[in-house]
Parts: structure tokens; C-alpha cells; sequence
């Protein structure tokens, strides 16, 4: 395709058509649409229907036919000091235009060379390439251009622009430039205050840098921001950067390779703690005899949840053939990088041929290669995957793939329902897993009480439990608040989630044990629409499950760590205010008293303690008790409240005071006086009340 000479279309920013140094103008918002579209497309016909999707999207005028055949001949005349590249067929309309001279095919093109340069390891080709790319922009992609497709692409390169600015200042750390980084970063963190990977990199580049108060105070401000907007705790990463930084950790100052995605070339070190899962384990056991002992190639694919130990599975599985394996894993970014997996793997020389390099590793004997979290691979190393999977039939080759259930992608689910192998599930640990792992970490039964609160809580999650027993071994109280180190493996898990599901699974963690939508479009004040989305995304990602027409928290340990997200103050004023919202509606006294014992000693709310002596006789004697103990000694109640509510503990404890029946066992007549001595002190407010004997 010929050149147009002085024609420049930018889509990056500014106005969309240029002749030479002069602006072309096109005219109103619509007439831009159709003409970035056509630019976006550049070389390609484009049907008219495709155009009025792109413009209107589902409802468009009846006219709209028409309207496009006048934007298009407005066009064509705006065009014409430069040419007539605007061509019109049957088929639809084609912009003749080479995509050098558009910004956007060039910003793409640039992004794709960096790439390349990344798998060849070449980082200062790589980083030149960025630079290129970020030059294209200057302002906001589509800028002022409507429609459903300018916006989706909008979104898609704004996004794409900030991938290679984290990319950027991350080669650019990993070869030294971390002086000259740092007021940038700075820069860019105040801009997006969210991406997480920012404040990472500015916190090492003011560490390298010499610069470790203002390394701290920049996590500090970082975990304030990302709090304040989002309402959770930062990531694992970030959290664990700060400690390294106090404790001048010296691998912060030299890296071989960039942070992200790097490749693993050899097995993890086997869990000092493995226990259970000795039939998934047989198995694994018995493809590698089968290569080992009689060069038998195979492939076997492992599910499990995050947490389910996988990771752990596959290094006690492969521990005696670590010199004869190559393990990579992949990661969120992964799936922006092509053959990024393969590459890691097997080197750069495997993208010319796969066989070639894969038949002469085998050559020098049995081979084992592992692919962790393929959820999380690009879609060509998939491919390449699939092909692997073929050369296991003729080659000494193990291929190992490893994916969490979710998120679902159709590509992977394809590939393991044609996969010619073995597929290994690793459910929940039962009960005797759960008691093995405590004795493990423990070495010691800690009771069968705590052994099923631990079973129930974390639902049978191998990475949960560990943490727990890790924490119950320091001493902590597991059975109050999650403590930080669970809560970071947790939030871990729970990362693919979008901000907006995670914020409403904040407001779900406190309306107790289940609730239905209803109840969470009361706590949340969302529309129903929007609701229900991200209730359907926590029901596909097994946060959430269903109980009749319910819903509830499939891991309580889950529900703990999204509940305390919510400041412990604040959290006190909404279960008053939920409770408030559930007493108008009419439901049972007992969830609401729930939703008030959760609010403890911070009752305030004027309508509590009239309500209380309404319902106290629909409410279970437990939580009637609880509730009528805690509101006694409000500071804020009438003498008549006060009374009322201390009568009404008094009869559910004593109901009948008067006959030896209700004694406890021992005690009769006047020996029975001195037992009841507390209950006069409810009179007066401030005594302590001990209500363990009572539960």
C-alpha cells in the first residue's frame, strides 16, 4: 500500500486527522467515530453495519444507514487535500492508509518489538522499544469520540498504556536506573494510586537508591491510598517489600532478571511438611517410574483450588528427579506476552521449533517439565502446550500442567476436556487430613474441638490450614480476627476478583451467617443489576454458594478476612444499621439479634432496647440473654429501660427462683442465696457479668 504522504492520523491524544502540521477537522463527535473506526481498521474494509455497531451499538436510529453514507461523503471531502485514501464499495469502507502513519498500529507494533526483545533477554532493546511506544501518546486515547467501540478500545489502550509504563519502569530498575526513576514513579503513583506494582517499584528505587525512610514513608503512603480508595489492604508483595526494606534485605539491590514472571528453571525445594494426599501422590509416583524406568512418556493434569497444594504435590512427587526437570510458572501478566511460558522453559530457540528443541532435550534422557497455573497462560503457549502434550506419545517426556478451576477460560477448559491423560483433582482435606497436617505443624493433637473448628473454617483448604496451625503454634487466638499473615494468603487467593465484587463481599462478610440479594442490596444501596453481577462472579469464583434461596460464605476463614476490612468502629454503626433495616422488614428476631451481638458493647442505636423488650420472647434464650446483658449496661437508657431489661435477664436466668428444680445441683434453700448475689448487681450498671458458665 502506498504511502499518503503527509497524512497522520492520532488516536493517542489530540485531534484524530493531521495534514503535515495542520489539524484536519471532521467535523462533529459521530463523524470522528466513524472515522477512527475506519483508522483502528486501516487497510481493511470495514460493513456498514460493523460502522453503526461501532457508533450506536444496539439501538441505533432508523436513519442510521443514511446518517453513515453522509459521514462518510463529509469525510471523503474533509480528506481530500491529502488524496482520496477514504474508499467507498458495496462491501463497505476501507481508510487506504498504511498503519505506520496511524498511532495507535504504530504504539502496537512498538509493544510487540518489546516483547520479542524481552523472550531474547535483550532488556536495552527492550526498554528502547517501551520508550517508542509511550512516545506515540499525547493526551487520552479516542478523546472525545462516542460510542461503544471507541470506549471498549479506549479502555483496552489506556490499559495497554499502563502495562508498558509498569513495564518500562521496570526494565529500567533492573538495569540500573533507579536515581533516575524515582521522580517519575513518584509521578505515576499519583496518577494511579491503585496499581499496586507502582508503589512496589518506587519503594525499591528509593531503597537502591539510599534512600530507606523515604522508601518507608512511601509504602506508608501507599497503604494508606489503597485503602482509603479500594477499602482493602494492599497485596502480599507490597506488605512484604516493607519488611525487606526494614530489614535492608540485600537481594533489593540487584536483580538479574526483572521482577515479574521470572523463570524457573529448576524443581522448588520439597515442603519440609507434606502430609496426606497419598493417592494423588501414588499416582504422580507412578508416571515418573513409568519415564524413569522405562522412558514412558506421559501428561497429567492437576486441579485444585489456590491453596490446595499443588505446588507442594508436585516437589514431593518429583523430589528424586529434580536434575531432569524444568519448572515454570505463570502469572497475571503472563497472558499479555506470547509464548512467554515456552520460552521461560525451554529457552528462546524454542519458538523457531518446538520438536527440534524438545526431541533433543530428551536425547540426553527422560525429561519432566512442569507448567504451573496455566489459568494463567498466554494463549499461544497454550497451543504450544497442546502440542507438547502430543510429543509425550513417541518422547521420554512428563508434561505436568497445573490450573486452578477458575478463572474459567474456554481455551483451557477445551484443552483439558481433549487432553489424552491423567487428570489429578485435589479436593478439601478431609478430617484425617486436617488431623495429620495439625499433628505435622503442631507435633500434637490440639483437640478435636479445635481440629473441627479449624475443618470448618477454612473449609478444608490445605494453604489455609497451614497458616492457621502456624498461627495457633505462635500462640495467637485463631478463633478471633484473622491476624495479618492469614490474611495476606487469603487476600492472595481472592485476587483475581474484581475491586467491585471485593467491595460488596465487604458488606456481604457483615449480614451474618446467609442472607439473600435482598439483604445485600439494603447493606449496599447497588442497584440490582449491577448487584447481581458481581454476585453471580462471587458464586463463579466459589466465594459465594447457594442455601435454598440464600446465600452464604463458602469459606468462613473468607467471610473473617472481608468482614475485617470494614474498621472495627464503622463496622459496629452498619450491623446496628442492618439490623434496623431487617427489624423494618419484618424478619426474625433472632437474625436480627445476630446482626446486633456482632455490633458487641458499641449498642447505641435509641431503637435497640424497646425492641428487645418487644421480641425478647421470640428470640432464642442464648442471644436473648447476650443482648439483654449487653444493653443492661448501656449508659445511655431511661431508669425504666434499665429496669425492664435487667427484669427480663433476671426471669430467663431464674425463671424459677422460688423451687428447688431450678437450683443448681448441690444447693437447696438458703445455701441457694448466695448463687443468686449477681443477679442483684444487674440493678446497678458497670458490674461485670461472666456469661461463660452460661453458653
Amino acid at each position: 500500500m502506498d504511502e499518503v504522504p503527509s497524512l497522520t492520523v492520532r488516536l493517542l491524544g489530540g485531534s484524530p486527522a493531521w495534514h503535515g502540521d495542520g489539524e484536519i477537522a471532521l467535523g462533529p463527535a459521530q463523524r470522528q467515530a466513524v472515522f477512527a473506526t475506519l483508522a483502528l481498521h486501516a487497510g481493511q474494509f470495514v460493513s456498514r453495519k460493523d460502522i453503526i455497531d461501532a457508533v450506536w451499538g444496539e439501538r441505533p436510529p432508523d436513519s442510521a444507514t443514511g446518517i453513515v453514507y453522509t459521514y462518510v461523503s463529509a469525510l471523503r471531502r474533509a480528506l481530500e487535500p491529502v488524496g482520496e485514501p477514504l474508499v467507498a464499495t458495496r462491501a463497505g469502507y476501507r481508510l487506504d492508509l498504511p498503519r505506520q502513519q496511524v498511532d495507535v498500529h504504530v504504539f502496537e507494533a512498538e509493544l510487540d518489538r518489546a516483547r520479542t526483545h524481552r523472550l531474547a533477554g535483550a532488556h536495552q532493546r527492550e526498554l528502547e522499544s517501551l520508550r517508542s511506544a509511550l512516545d506515540q501518546w499525547r493526551g487520552s486515547a479516542l478523546n472525545g469520540i462516542p460510542g461503544p467501540f471507541a470506549e471498549t478500545e479506549r479502555a483496552r489502550l489506556n490499559e495497554l498504556r499502563m502495562s508498558a509504563a509498569e513495564r518500562q519502569a521496570e526494565v529500567a530498575l533492573h538495569l540500573g536506573g533507579h536515581r533516575e526513576l524515582a521522580g517519575e514513579l513518584a509521578v505515576l503513583v499519583e496518577r494511579h494510586p491503585l496499581r499496586e506494582g507502582l508503589h512496589r517499584m518506587l519503594v525499591t528505587a528509593l531503597f537502591r537508591s539510599g534512600r530507606q525512610a523515604e522508601a518507608l514513608a512511601a509504602f506508608d503512603r501507599a497503604r494508606e491510598t489503597i485503602i482509603e480508595r479500594s477499602g482493602l489492604e494492599p497485596g502480599p508483595e507490597l506488605l512484604a517489600l516493607r519488611q525487606r526494606v526494614l530489614d535492608g534485605d540485600p537481594s533489593l539491590h540487584h536483580q538479574d532478571q526483572p521482577e515479574r514472571h521470572r523463570p524457573t528453571q529448576a524443581l522448588p525445594e520439597r515442603p519440609s511438611a507434606f502430609v496426606g494426599r497419598e493417592f494423588e501422590l501414588g499416582r504422580l509416583r507412578r508416571h515418573l517410574s513409568a519415564l524413569l524406568d522405562e522412558g514412558r512418556g506421559g501428561t497429567v493434569w492437576l486441579d485444585g483450588e489456590a491453596g490446595s497444594g499443588k505446588s507442594a504435590l508436585l516437589a514431593e512427587a518429583l523430589a528424586t528427579a529434580r536434575h531432569r526437570t524444568s519448572w515454570v510458572e505463570a502469572d497475571e501478566l503472563t497472558s499479555a506476552v506470547p509464548l512467554s511460558l515456552i520460552a521461560d522453559c525451554l529457552g528462546g530457540e524454542a519458538l523457531e521449533s518446538l520438536d527440534k528443541t524438545v526431541t533433543g532435550l530428551c536425547e540426553d534422557g527422560p525429561r519432566v517439565l512442569v507448567f504451573e497455573d496455566l489459568h494463567w497462560a498466554d494463549e499461544e503457549s497454550l497451543l504450544a502446550w497442546q502440542r507438547l502434550h502430543l510429543l509425550t506419545a513417541h518422547l521420554p517426556l512428563l508434561l505436568i500442567g497445573s490450573a486452578r478451576p477458575l478463572p474459567r477460560r474456554r481455551t483451557l477448559d477445551v484443552l483439558r476436556a481433549r487432553l489424552e491423560g491423567d487428570i489429578v483433582s485435589l479436593p478439601p482435606f478431609d478430617s484425617a487430613g486436617v488431623a495429620a497436617l495439625a499433628e505435622e505443624f503442631l507435633a500434637r493433637c490440639p483437640g478435636e474441638e479445635f481440629l473441627g473448628f479449624a475443618a470448618e473454617y477454612t473449609a478444608g483448604n490445605a494453604g489455609y490450614l497451614r497458616e492457621l496451625f502456624a498461627e495457633f503454634a505462635d500462640g495467637r487466638d485463631v478463633t478471633t480476627a484473622p491476624h495479618s499473615r492469614i490474611t495476606a494468603v487469603v487476600e492472595d487467593h481472592l485476587s483475581t476478583l474484581s475491586v467491585p465484587c471485593k467491595r460488596t463481599l465487604n458488606s456481604a462478610a457483615l449480614l451474618g451467617s446467609s442472607f439473600t440479594v435482598a439483604d445485600l442490596a439494603g447493606v449496599t444501596g447497588r442497584d440490582l443489576r449491577a448487584l447481581i453481577e458481581v454476585v453471580e462472579e462471587a458464586l463463579a469464583a466459589r466465594v459465594l454458594e447457594t442455601e435454598d434461596d440464600r446465600l452464604r460464605f463458602r469459606v468462613p476463614l473468607e467471610r473473617s478476612v472481608f468482614a475485617a476490612n470494614t474498621p472495627p468502629a464503622i463496622r459496629a454503626v452498619l450491623h446496628q444499621e442492618i439490623a434496623a433495616t431487617m427489624a423494618g422488614s419484618g424478619a426474625p428476631a433472632d437474625r436480627v439479634a445476630e446482626q446486633l451481638l456482632q455490633a458487641g458493647d458499641e449498642l447505641t442505636a435509641a431503637w435497640i432496647p424497646q425492641w428487645l423488650l418487644d421480641n425478647v420472647g421470640a428470640l432464642s434464650t442464648g442471644p436473648a440473654v447476650e443482648l439483654l446483658h449487653l444493653l443492661s449496661h448501656q449508659r445511655n437508657l431511661t431508669e425504666d429501660q434499665h429496669e425492664s431489661l435487667t427484669g427480663e435477664l433476671a426471669a430467663l436466668l431464674l425463671p424459677e427462683a422460688g423451687t428447688e428444680s431450678s437450683w443448681p445441683a448441690g444447693r437447696t434453700g438458703e445455701a441457694a442465696q448466695p448463687w443468686c448475689a449477681p443477679l442483684h448487681a444487674l440493678a446497678r450498671p458497670g458490674v461485670p457479668f461472666q456469661r461463660g458458665p452460661l453458653r
